[in-house]
């Protein structure tokens, strides 16, 4: 589709942030969720499509990663150019799997400019999730429902499945989680099912291990079987039933390989030259399944396509069968002459699903993808057009563009290429360091801490040390030959730059292949390999994984040279981060009446104090559980030091109850206080008054927070 023209200034884009400064609910899009002291509306706008869409989810059981696609309609309206740090578009995901209630999977964003470009922008973005429930291939299938918030620059609330986004949609499908495999289900009953005293737990626990590292291949239906179901009124059924055994005996080239092929029809009673045409002269047939999106993920660097599977049956076999893959040849045009290049194809198991949602099944089928020899200089934004063939069963004839299959169909659409990082010549070799712990190395001060989206979006930083496993990735862009690499790591303490030389796992993909693979890089006298090329990819950029570092600053830099050794050929620049590997410290106390572990009265006053001790703060929380029981009671926070004020509930969350405070800090090293809760109302029981603290730290490159915990309990009677 064409892409709109800029308009002229719309004040509720270009002002957006600074009207939801003065009035969180200066749209109307919070009117609805019932939150205490919500100030009215000044204009009604939610849900507001003009400049983004979401439009297509897709998740992959394999390897439970959901994906949805979104398509950008504007040329302006994003906050400026590509040397601008333009706006962000978040997409939180929810899944419901089935008893009415939505569990928040994550948050994932990409970063939007104002481009010239005269055709809609089809940006992927992702999550990796851990689904909440899975069941024995040979049960019900899990069919959870997705809901899938878009939201330019308001990051959807977590835990609010009913947020409603100014600018933005809200998207649901229905996905299919993977089953445990037949040994790993047989095992997992079995446990269910038998007895501590008849079998050691322990001897069970091996078990489950063992068939989870090493599950059984699934068979294959007999094609008899597979007819026998097929509705004799629906000649395609019989057609999908056959079609892999007859696509296979066309590729034979004996005589006596095709003469085999024909008796197994044969004993069908099945004529094979009614596949003559069907053969021949392939058209398009999405009765089955349907290519509907698809599109770059930039921060991940892969291609996705969005499958929607129509029809229960008709995919060789139910879910403790092999079934059959869903294929997506991809291909890029860069307007460069070249025409239609082939980057690879992917693909997505999928099984006969009896009780198929009204709307389908969605998938997502991706690989990686280089883009490094079509990226511009720094400011100078590149596009391309992308295309995808689906093909049920059979991979598309890879470098044809236009090649048609028996069952699938094309999709096409346009992507952006981003531009070469600052300081990056077309050409010129020079390395850069992207990415630390996940955070673009721009977003993190020269003090060391992070503030910003993190790359994808995933969480967001606020003057955040690092911890755990720091992930560094980057590139070495226009390499001159085989390369290798080192890590020095400066703790600050006089001693200087040292290697770091601990070996990390890294996903490689090497063309054509397409399948990644685990690749222990290992140090050769504190080199690295540098395995990118023209031909290897390795996910995400990954470079190395620092851990067990001290608290404390560091100074991090890459240093190349060409394989084999010999002098530094470039170094990327010095990067400071700060390291916070220490959990807060917290504590409650119950110092009234009998204290800790004491029995009260209905109706009687508790107090006692709390605290929490870390060099990077973040929040303290309170709670009474249950919190049903408990229901009755009040408790109030006081002396808190140094004094913070309480923050609003989220938007979409219950209105705060006076059970659970969440304490906002500053920063604050050390912070002391007194609570006291009031009984009156509450049910005589046993409950635990509990102390959570939460410091900044980017932990493990994937979350914010180091944790602590205290719990104290006492008895109303």
């Amino acid at each position: 589709m064409v892409m709109a023209k800029r308009d002229k200034d719309d004040s509720h884009r270009t002002r957006f942030r600074s009207y939801l400064l003065g009035n969180p609910n200066y749209f109307g899009n919070l009117s609805k969720l019932d939150l205490p002291g919500l100030p009215a509306p000044v204009v009604e706008k939610i849900g507001d499509t003009r400049y983004e869409e979401l439009s297509c989810i897709g998740f992959d059981p394999d390897t439970d990663v959901l994906a949805a696609v979104v398509r950008i309609k504007r040329q302006g309206g994003y906050g400026g150019g590509p040397c601008t740090e333009g706006s962000e578009e978040f997409v939180r995901f929810f899944l419901d799997y089935g008893d009415g209630a939505w569990i928040d999977h994550g948050v994932a964003s990409f970063t939007v400019h104002d481009l010239p470009f005269e055709e809609e922008l089809c940006y992927a973005v992702a999550i990796e999730i851990d689904p909440k429930r899975r069941r024995i291939c040979w049960g019900d299938p899990v069919l959870p429902r997705v809901r899938a918030i878009l939201s330019w620059e308001d990051e959807p609330p977590p835990a609010a499945p009913d947020w409603r986004p100014v600018w933005g949609n809200v998207l649901e499908r229905d996905i299919q989680i993977d089953p445990w495999t037949l040994l790993l289900g047989a095992v997992l009953e079995l446990k269910e099912k038998t007895q501590v005293a008849e079998i050691d737990p322990w001897v069970l626990d091996q078990l489950e291990t063992l068939a989870a590292a090493h599950p059984l291949p699934r068979p294959a239906p007999p094609v008899a079987e597979l007819l026998e179901a097929a509705d004799p009124k629906d000649a395609s059924q019989a057609m999908r039933a056959l079609y892999p055994a007859m696509a296979a005996a066309t590729t034979k080239k004996t005589a006596a390989g095709v003469a085999l092929a024909q008796q197994a029809f044969e004993s069908f009673e099945i004529d094979p030259s009614v596949f003559g045409d069907f053969l021949i002269a392939p058209k398009f047939d999405t009765t089955y399944e349907e290519l509907r999106c698809v599109g770059l993920d930039r921060a991940a660097g892969r291609l996705y396509g969005i499958v929607q599977i129509k029809r229960p049956s008709g995919f060789s076999g139910g879910l403790c069968t092999r079934g059959s893959e869903e294929h997506v040849a991809f291909y890029l045009d860069f307007d460069d002459g070249a025409g239609w290049v082939y980057q690879g194809t992917g693909s997505v198991t999928v099984h006969d699903i009896p009780d198929m949602p009204k709307g389908g099944l969605w998938y997502q089928v991706s690989i990686p993808v280089d883009l490094e020899a079509h990226r511009k200089a720094w400011c100078e934004t590149g596009r391309a057009r992308i295309r995808g063939i689906l093909s049920w069963n059979t991979p598309p004839v890879p470098h044809d563009p236009d090649h048609v299959a028996h069952w699938g169909d094309w999709e096409d659409c346009a992507i952006e290429v981003e531009p070469l990082p600052p300081g990056v010549d077309e050409g010129v070799f020079t390395p850069v360091l992207e990415s630390i712990g996940n955070m673009p190395v721009g977003r993190i001060a020269p003090t060391g801490y992070a503030t910003g989206s993190s790359v994808g979006g995933t969480f967001i930083a606020e003057d955040s040390p690092f911890g755990g496993r720091i992930l560094l990735k980057g590139a070495a862009f226009f390499a001159p030959g085989p390369l290798e690499y080192q890590i020095t790591v400066d703790d600050l303490s006089g001693t200087g730059p040292l290697p770091f030389t601990d070996p990390f796992w890294a996903s490689v993909t090497t063309y054509p292949s397409v399948l990644p693979v685990d690749v222990k890089q290992v140090p050769s006298g504190g080199w690295f390999t540098y395995l990118p090329s023209a031909t290897v990819m390795v996910a995400g950029g990954l470079l190395g994984v620092l851990k067990g570092l001290d608290d404390g600053p560091h100074d991090i830099q890459l240093h190349f040279r060409a394989s084999g050794g010999g002098a530094i050929l470039a170094s990327t620049a010095v990067k400071r981060i700060v390291v916070d590997n220490t959990r807060p410290s917290v504590d409650v106390e119950i110092t009234t009446g009998t204290g800790n572990c004491g029995k009260f009265d209905v109706g009687e006053t508790i107090g006692g104090t709390f605290r929490i001790d870390d060099a990077h703060c973040r929040r303290v929380a309170l709670s009474v559980t249950p919190s049903a029981e408990a229901a009755g009671g009040a408790l109030t926070l006081a002396n808190v030091t140094p004094a913070a004020p309480l923050p609003p509930p989220a938007p979409g969350s219950d209105a705060r109850n006076a059970l659970d405070y969440d304490q906002t800090l500053n920063g604050a090293g050390l912070t002391t206080g007194d609570w006291s809760l009031d009984t009156s109302g509450m049910e005589p029981c046993g409950y635990n008054i509990r102390v959570h603290g939460v410091d900044r730290t980017i932990v493990n490159s994937g979350w914010i927070g180091w944790e602590d915990w205290d719990i104290e309990g006492f008895c109303l009677e």
